[in-house]
Protein backbone atom coordinates (compact mmCIF):
# COMPACT_ATOMS: atom_id res chain seq x y z
CA UNK A 1 0.00 0.00 0.00
CA UNK A 2 1.26 3.18 -0.81
CA UNK A 3 2.23 5.54 2.06
CA UNK A 4 -0.45 8.67 2.62
CA UNK A 5 1.06 11.96 2.46
CA UNK A 6 0.26 14.18 5.46
CA UNK A 7 2.08 17.50 4.86
CA UNK A 8 4.13 18.95 2.67
CA UNK A 9 4.53 22.24 3.72
CA UNK A 10 7.65 22.77 6.17
CA UNK A 11 7.94 26.73 6.04
CA UNK A 12 5.03 27.86 8.01
CA UNK A 13 3.49 29.74 4.93
CA UNK A 14 0.00 30.64 4.97
CA UNK A 15 -2.69 28.87 4.03
CA UNK A 16 -4.06 31.16 1.38
CA UNK A 17 -1.99 31.20 -1.84
CA UNK A 18 0.17 34.01 -3.03
CA UNK A 19 -2.49 33.93 -6.10
CA UNK A 20 -5.65 34.17 -4.42
CA UNK A 21 -3.92 36.81 -2.17
CA UNK A 22 -2.46 39.07 -4.98
CA UNK A 23 -5.96 38.37 -6.66
CA UNK A 24 -8.29 40.05 -3.35
CA UNK A 25 -6.08 42.40 -2.92
CA UNK A 26 -6.40 44.10 -5.98
CA UNK A 27 -10.32 43.97 -6.75
CA UNK A 28 -10.30 47.70 -4.96
CA UNK A 29 -7.21 48.38 -6.65
CA UNK A 30 -7.66 51.06 -9.74
CA UNK A 31 -5.70 48.36 -11.39
CA UNK A 32 -7.91 45.18 -11.41
CA UNK A 33 -8.84 45.58 -14.86
CA UNK A 34 -5.23 43.89 -15.72
CA UNK A 35 -6.03 41.12 -12.77
CA UNK A 36 -8.41 37.91 -13.84
CA UNK A 37 -11.76 38.11 -12.69
CA UNK A 38 -13.40 35.68 -10.04
CA UNK A 39 -15.70 34.27 -12.86
CA UNK A 40 -12.91 33.79 -15.10
CA UNK A 41 -11.93 29.89 -15.70
CA UNK A 42 -7.70 30.76 -16.67
CA UNK A 43 -7.50 32.20 -13.11
CA UNK A 44 -7.75 29.18 -11.64
CA UNK A 45 -4.66 28.07 -14.07
CA UNK A 46 -2.39 31.74 -12.96
CA UNK A 47 1.25 30.27 -13.60
CA UNK A 48 3.45 31.45 -10.71
CA UNK A 49 7.07 32.73 -11.55
CA UNK A 50 9.14 33.61 -8.44
CA UNK A 51 11.58 35.69 -10.02
CA UNK A 52 15.12 36.00 -8.03
CA UNK A 53 18.93 36.73 -8.48
CA UNK A 54 21.33 38.60 -7.09
CA UNK A 55 20.99 42.42 -6.38
CA UNK A 56 22.00 44.47 -9.52
CA UNK A 57 21.01 41.87 -12.04
CA UNK A 58 18.33 43.27 -13.56
CA UNK A 59 15.74 41.38 -12.57
CA UNK A 60 13.22 44.46 -12.34
CA UNK A 61 14.39 46.06 -15.30
CA UNK A 62 13.04 43.33 -17.40
CA UNK A 63 9.67 43.17 -15.30
CA UNK A 64 9.66 46.99 -16.49
CA UNK A 65 10.01 46.04 -19.59
CA UNK A 66 7.15 43.39 -19.32
CA UNK A 67 4.79 45.59 -18.21
CA UNK A 68 5.05 48.14 -20.82
CA UNK A 69 5.22 45.16 -23.54
CA UNK A 70 1.96 43.29 -22.09
CA UNK A 71 0.43 45.79 -20.17
CA UNK A 72 0.64 49.39 -20.15
CA UNK A 73 2.87 52.32 -20.19
CA UNK A 74 4.12 55.00 -17.30
CA UNK A 75 2.18 57.56 -16.52
CA UNK A 76 3.32 61.12 -16.15
CA UNK A 77 2.61 60.67 -12.62
CA UNK A 78 4.11 57.40 -11.93
CA UNK A 79 7.29 58.62 -14.18
CA UNK A 80 7.85 61.97 -11.65
CA UNK A 81 7.73 59.55 -9.03
CA UNK A 82 11.37 58.79 -10.32
CA UNK A 83 12.67 61.90 -10.31
CA UNK A 84 14.00 61.93 -6.62
CA UNK A 85 15.41 58.14 -7.29
CA UNK A 86 17.61 59.13 -10.25
CA UNK A 87 19.11 62.27 -8.85
CA UNK A 88 20.10 60.35 -5.80
CA UNK A 89 21.35 57.52 -8.08
CA UNK A 90 23.71 60.51 -9.54
CA UNK A 91 24.56 61.55 -6.53
CA UNK A 92 25.57 58.21 -5.25
CA UNK A 93 27.86 57.67 -8.44
CA UNK A 94 29.45 60.47 -8.10
CA UNK A 95 30.34 60.09 -4.62
CA UNK A 96 31.75 56.41 -4.83
CA UNK A 97 33.64 58.28 -7.78
CA UNK A 98 35.53 60.71 -5.76
CA UNK A 99 35.47 57.53 -3.02
CA UNK A 100 37.41 55.33 -4.90
CA UNK A 101 40.51 57.74 -5.37
CA UNK A 102 41.44 56.78 -2.35
CA UNK A 103 41.60 52.92 -3.44
CA UNK A 104 44.12 54.17 -5.97
CA UNK A 105 45.82 56.80 -3.72
CA UNK A 106 45.14 59.74 -6.42
CA UNK A 107 44.05 63.34 -6.03
CA UNK A 108 41.32 65.82 -8.04
CA UNK A 109 42.99 67.05 -11.12
CA UNK A 110 41.56 70.50 -10.69
CA UNK A 111 41.62 71.56 -7.10
CA UNK A 112 38.08 73.40 -7.06
CA UNK A 113 36.53 69.72 -7.46
CA UNK A 114 37.22 69.39 -3.69
CA UNK A 115 34.29 71.91 -2.62
CA UNK A 116 32.04 70.80 -5.46
CA UNK A 117 32.59 67.28 -3.74
CA UNK A 118 31.91 68.84 -0.15
CA UNK A 119 28.65 70.78 -2.39
CA UNK A 120 27.49 67.10 -3.60
CA UNK A 121 27.68 65.40 -0.37
CA UNK A 122 25.51 68.01 1.74
CA UNK A 123 22.68 67.89 -1.09
CA UNK A 124 23.04 64.03 -1.00
CA UNK A 125 22.70 63.89 2.36
CA UNK A 126 19.34 66.20 2.43
CA UNK A 127 18.01 64.37 -0.63
CA UNK A 128 18.38 61.27 1.65
CA UNK A 129 15.96 62.55 4.30
CA UNK A 130 13.38 63.39 1.63
CA UNK A 131 14.06 67.18 0.79
CA UNK A 132 13.88 67.08 -2.88
CA UNK A 133 13.32 71.06 -2.64
CA UNK A 134 17.12 71.61 -2.31
CA UNK A 135 17.56 70.17 -5.27
CA UNK A 136 14.92 71.83 -7.17
CA UNK A 137 16.58 75.43 -5.95
CA UNK A 138 19.94 74.95 -6.49
CA UNK A 139 19.70 72.16 -9.47
CA UNK A 140 22.05 74.32 -11.84
CA UNK A 141 24.74 75.00 -9.42
CA UNK A 142 24.85 71.02 -8.69
CA UNK A 143 24.72 70.28 -12.20
CA UNK A 144 27.74 72.21 -12.38
CA UNK A 145 29.44 70.88 -9.87
CA UNK A 146 28.94 67.07 -10.59
CA UNK A 147 29.68 67.80 -14.38
CA UNK A 148 33.09 69.20 -13.00
CA UNK A 149 33.93 66.08 -11.46
CA UNK A 150 32.82 63.80 -14.17
CA UNK A 151 35.22 65.41 -16.24
CA UNK A 152 38.27 65.73 -14.11
CA UNK A 153 41.29 63.28 -15.15
CA UNK A 154 41.43 61.55 -11.70
CA UNK A 155 37.95 60.62 -12.41
CA UNK A 156 37.63 59.31 -15.36
CA UNK A 157 41.17 57.45 -14.46
CA UNK A 158 38.43 55.76 -12.08
CA UNK A 159 35.46 54.89 -14.32
CA UNK A 160 38.14 53.36 -16.50
CA UNK A 161 38.53 50.96 -13.29
CA UNK A 162 35.53 50.84 -11.97
CA UNK A 163 35.75 46.61 -11.90
CA UNK A 164 37.70 47.18 -8.93
CA UNK A 165 34.77 49.00 -6.56
CA UNK A 166 30.80 48.87 -6.52
CA UNK A 167 29.87 51.86 -9.33
CA UNK A 168 26.32 51.37 -11.03
CA UNK A 169 25.94 49.79 -14.86
CA UNK A 170 23.93 53.90 -15.29
CA UNK A 171 26.64 55.47 -13.97
CA UNK A 172 27.42 57.16 -17.79
CA UNK A 173 24.21 57.02 -19.29
CA UNK A 174 22.82 59.69 -16.30
CA UNK A 175 26.09 61.52 -16.62
CA UNK A 176 25.83 61.93 -20.41
CA UNK A 177 21.96 63.05 -20.05
CA UNK A 178 22.72 65.49 -16.60
CA UNK A 179 21.70 68.36 -18.74
CA UNK A 180 18.31 67.16 -19.53
CA UNK A 181 18.36 65.62 -15.73
CA UNK A 182 18.81 69.02 -14.66
CA UNK A 183 16.04 71.25 -15.53
CA UNK A 184 13.61 72.34 -14.47
CA UNK A 185 11.33 70.98 -16.34
CA UNK A 186 12.84 67.35 -16.22
CA UNK A 187 10.24 64.47 -16.23
CA UNK A 188 11.95 61.11 -16.71
CA UNK A 189 11.21 59.55 -20.11
CA UNK A 190 11.29 55.09 -20.19
CA UNK A 191 14.77 55.17 -20.92
CA UNK A 192 15.63 56.84 -17.58
CA UNK A 193 13.20 54.69 -15.55
CA UNK A 194 14.88 51.52 -17.07
CA UNK A 195 18.15 52.46 -15.48
CA UNK A 196 17.28 53.26 -12.25
CA UNK A 197 19.09 51.52 -9.76
CA UNK A 198 16.41 50.71 -6.91
CA UNK A 199 16.83 47.88 -4.43
CA UNK A 200 13.56 45.60 -4.16
CA UNK A 201 13.19 46.02 -0.51
CA UNK A 202 9.86 44.14 -0.52
CA UNK A 203 7.91 41.72 -2.40
CA UNK A 204 6.81 42.92 -5.74
CA UNK A 205 3.99 41.05 -7.63
CA UNK A 206 3.34 42.15 -11.34
CA UNK A 207 0.35 40.20 -13.15
CA UNK A 208 0.22 39.94 -16.93
CA UNK A 209 -1.53 38.12 -19.55
CA UNK A 210 -0.06 36.72 -22.30
CA UNK A 211 -1.30 34.04 -24.99
CA UNK A 212 -4.31 34.08 -23.39
CA UNK A 213 -2.90 32.74 -20.01
CA UNK A 214 -2.38 34.65 -16.79
CA UNK A 215 1.33 34.70 -15.19
CA UNK A 216 1.58 36.26 -11.99
CA UNK A 217 5.92 37.56 -11.39
CA UNK A 218 6.78 37.79 -7.80
CA UNK A 219 9.71 39.85 -7.61
CA UNK A 220 12.28 39.57 -4.29
CA UNK A 221 15.06 41.43 -3.53
CA UNK A 222 18.48 40.33 -4.64
CA UNK A 223 20.42 41.67 -1.93
CA UNK A 224 21.55 39.04 0.78
CA UNK A 225 19.85 41.36 3.37
CA UNK A 226 16.53 39.95 1.82
CA UNK A 227 17.19 36.88 0.97
CA UNK A 228 15.45 35.27 4.34
CA UNK A 229 12.55 37.23 2.85
CA UNK A 230 12.29 34.64 0.28
CA UNK A 231 11.01 31.61 1.83
CA UNK A 232 7.20 33.49 2.19
CA UNK A 233 7.22 33.11 -1.11
CA UNK A 234 7.92 29.26 -2.39
CA UNK A 235 4.40 27.97 -2.20
CA UNK A 236 2.67 27.12 -5.62
CA UNK A 237 5.77 28.11 -7.81
CA UNK A 238 5.64 26.69 -11.25
CA UNK A 239 8.42 27.94 -12.74
CA UNK A 240 11.90 29.52 -10.80
CA UNK A 241 13.15 32.19 -13.24
CA UNK A 242 16.82 33.07 -12.30
CA UNK A 243 18.72 36.36 -13.54
CA UNK A 244 22.55 36.56 -13.25
CA UNK A 245 24.41 39.19 -14.77
CA UNK A 246 27.27 38.03 -17.25
CA UNK A 247 29.35 41.12 -16.81
CA UNK A 248 29.39 40.43 -13.06
CA UNK A 249 32.71 37.95 -13.38
CA UNK A 250 35.37 40.97 -13.02
CA UNK A 251 33.31 42.36 -9.58
CA UNK A 252 33.17 42.35 -6.62
CA UNK A 253 30.60 42.81 -3.84
CA UNK A 254 30.20 46.30 -1.99
CA UNK A 255 31.12 46.75 1.41
CA UNK A 256 27.76 48.13 2.34
CA UNK A 257 26.34 44.62 1.19
CA UNK A 258 28.52 42.39 2.80
CA UNK A 259 28.20 44.72 5.87
CA UNK A 260 24.33 44.38 5.68
CA UNK A 261 24.67 40.65 5.47
CA UNK A 262 26.84 40.20 8.36
CA UNK A 263 29.51 39.40 6.15
CA UNK A 264 33.49 39.83 6.78
CA UNK A 265 33.98 43.60 5.92
CA UNK A 266 37.36 42.55 4.70
CA UNK A 267 36.18 39.42 2.69
CA UNK A 268 36.47 39.74 -1.11
CA UNK A 269 32.97 37.79 -3.06
CA UNK A 270 33.33 38.03 -6.69
CA UNK A 271 29.44 39.14 -7.86
CA UNK A 272 29.33 36.49 -10.14
CA UNK A 273 30.17 33.52 -7.37
CA UNK A 274 27.68 34.62 -5.36
CA UNK A 275 25.14 34.05 -8.04
CA UNK A 276 26.34 31.17 -8.73
CA UNK A 277 25.97 29.82 -5.28
CA UNK A 278 22.80 31.15 -4.87
CA UNK A 279 21.16 29.56 -8.04
CA UNK A 280 23.13 26.50 -6.75
CA UNK A 281 21.47 26.81 -4.01
CA UNK A 282 18.10 27.06 -4.76
CA UNK A 283 17.56 24.52 -7.38
CA UNK A 284 19.28 21.87 -4.97
CA UNK A 285 17.03 23.02 -1.55
CA UNK A 286 15.47 19.65 -0.25
CA UNK A 287 12.29 19.53 2.09
CA UNK A 288 10.73 17.16 4.09
CA UNK A 289 7.80 15.22 3.28
CA UNK A 290 5.63 13.78 6.23
CA UNK A 291 3.56 10.63 5.70
CA UNK A 292 2.58 7.40 7.30
CA UNK A 293 3.73 3.77 7.02
CA UNK A 294 0.80 2.66 6.59
CA UNK A 295 -3.04 3.84 6.38
CA UNK A 296 -4.01 3.03 9.54
CA UNK A 297 -0.30 3.73 11.45
CA UNK A 298 0.38 6.38 13.53
CA UNK A 299 4.46 6.04 12.66
CA UNK A 300 5.48 8.63 10.22
CA UNK A 301 8.63 8.77 8.32
CA UNK A 302 9.59 11.20 6.48
CA UNK A 303 12.00 11.63 3.33
CA UNK A 304 13.32 14.92 1.48
CA UNK A 305 12.64 15.82 -2.10
CA UNK A 306 13.82 18.73 -4.05
CA UNK A 307 11.59 22.02 -3.31
CA UNK A 308 11.56 22.83 -7.07
CA UNK A 309 11.89 19.51 -8.32
CA UNK A 310 8.40 19.56 -10.41
CA UNK A 311 9.13 23.37 -11.24
CA UNK A 312 10.93 24.36 -14.71
CA UNK A 313 13.81 26.68 -14.08
CA UNK A 314 14.22 29.39 -16.38
CA UNK A 315 17.69 31.55 -16.47
CA UNK A 316 18.32 34.34 -17.70
CA UNK A 317 22.13 35.36 -18.27
CA UNK A 318 21.56 39.03 -18.42
CA UNK A 319 23.35 42.37 -19.17
CA UNK A 320 24.57 40.30 -22.50
CA UNK A 321 25.82 43.62 -23.87
CA UNK A 322 27.96 44.81 -20.99
CA UNK A 323 29.43 41.43 -21.18
CA UNK A 324 30.73 42.20 -24.18
CA UNK A 325 31.84 45.45 -24.43
CA UNK A 326 34.20 44.57 -21.32
CA UNK A 327 35.09 40.91 -22.39
CA UNK A 328 38.08 42.25 -24.78
CA UNK A 329 39.70 44.11 -21.48
CA UNK A 330 38.98 42.19 -18.57
CA UNK A 331 39.50 38.22 -18.32
CA UNK A 332 37.42 35.79 -17.45
CA UNK A 333 39.84 34.09 -15.08
CA UNK A 334 39.22 36.58 -12.72
CA UNK A 335 36.17 34.56 -11.99
CA UNK A 336 37.10 31.13 -13.12
CA UNK A 337 40.58 29.97 -13.18
CA UNK A 338 39.73 26.76 -15.21
CA UNK A 339 38.56 29.11 -18.69
CA UNK A 340 40.88 28.61 -21.61
CA UNK A 341 41.31 32.04 -22.94
CA UNK A 342 39.47 32.71 -26.43
CA UNK A 343 38.94 35.84 -28.74
CA UNK A 344 35.52 34.34 -28.84
CA UNK A 345 32.26 36.46 -27.01
CA UNK A 346 29.91 33.13 -28.07
CA UNK A 347 32.63 30.91 -26.39
CA UNK A 348 32.85 32.45 -23.14
CA UNK A 349 29.24 33.17 -22.50
CA UNK A 350 28.73 29.37 -23.06
CA UNK A 351 31.13 29.01 -20.74
CA UNK A 352 29.22 30.38 -17.87
CA UNK A 353 25.92 28.99 -19.44
CA UNK A 354 27.64 25.44 -18.42
CA UNK A 355 29.09 26.85 -14.74
CA UNK A 356 25.58 27.45 -14.15
CA UNK A 357 24.02 24.01 -15.47
CA UNK A 358 26.61 21.90 -14.17
CA UNK A 359 25.27 23.31 -10.11
CA UNK A 360 22.61 21.05 -10.92
CA UNK A 361 23.12 18.25 -8.48
CA UNK A 362 20.31 16.19 -10.13
CA UNK A 363 22.84 16.26 -13.19
CA UNK A 364 24.44 13.20 -10.98
CA UNK A 365 21.26 11.45 -10.90
CA UNK A 366 18.82 9.24 -13.45
CA UNK A 367 15.92 9.33 -11.63
CA UNK A 368 15.16 13.15 -11.33
CA UNK A 369 15.58 15.79 -13.73
CA UNK A 370 14.43 18.85 -14.53
CA UNK A 371 13.74 20.98 -18.00
CA UNK A 372 16.06 24.00 -17.44
CA UNK A 373 16.34 26.46 -20.33
CA UNK A 374 18.63 29.27 -20.61
CA UNK A 375 18.75 32.70 -22.13
CA UNK A 376 21.46 35.73 -22.92
CA UNK A 377 19.28 38.57 -22.55
CA UNK A 378 19.26 42.38 -22.86
CA UNK A 379 17.05 43.87 -20.24
CA UNK A 380 17.48 47.68 -21.90
CA UNK A 381 16.29 46.45 -25.22
CA UNK A 382 12.49 46.36 -25.39
CA UNK A 383 13.04 44.35 -28.85
CA UNK A 384 14.74 41.43 -26.80
CA UNK A 385 12.59 40.70 -23.93
CA UNK A 386 9.74 40.57 -25.90
CA UNK A 387 11.44 37.74 -28.15
CA UNK A 388 12.71 36.15 -25.24
CA UNK A 389 9.21 36.25 -23.48
CA UNK A 390 7.70 34.95 -26.83
CA UNK A 391 9.86 32.14 -27.00
CA UNK A 392 9.76 30.80 -23.75
CA UNK A 393 6.44 31.46 -21.77
CA UNK A 394 4.42 31.25 -24.53
CA UNK A 395 5.36 28.25 -24.65
CA UNK A 396 3.21 25.54 -22.46
CA UNK A 397 5.63 22.70 -22.71
CA UNK A 398 7.86 25.21 -20.28
CA UNK A 399 6.06 24.57 -17.46
CA UNK A 400 5.56 20.58 -17.86
CA UNK A 401 8.09 18.63 -15.68
CA UNK A 402 10.15 16.22 -17.66
CA UNK A 403 11.36 12.78 -16.56
CA UNK A 404 14.33 13.13 -18.43
CA UNK A 405 17.07 15.90 -17.60
CA UNK A 406 17.43 18.22 -20.37
CA UNK A 407 19.62 21.27 -20.75
CA UNK A 408 18.20 23.72 -23.78
CA UNK A 409 19.96 27.06 -24.84
CA UNK A 410 18.27 30.10 -26.94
Amino acid sequence: MSPTPITEDEYGLEDQSICQRAFKSCLNSREKKYFPSSSDPSFEQMIKILVVGPGDSGKSTILKQMRVIHDKNYSNEECRRYKPVIIQNILDSTIRLVEAMDIFNINFDEKDNSANYEMIQRCYEKLRSGDINDWNQNSEDYCNAIKSIWQDISIKSCFEKRNLFYLMDSTEYFMDNLERICSKQYVPILDDILRVRQPTTAIQEYTFKISGSYFLFVDVGGQRSERRKWINCFENVTCLLFVASLSDYDLKMSRDELRSSNSNEDEEVNRMRDGLDLFKTLINWKKKVYHQTTRNSQKQESTEVLLFGNCSIVLFLNKEDLFEEKFRRSSLKQCFKDYQETNSTEQAKQFIAHKFVEADDTLRTSSQGRDIYWHYTFALDKKCIETVVASRFKNKSTFKFSSEINYHIY
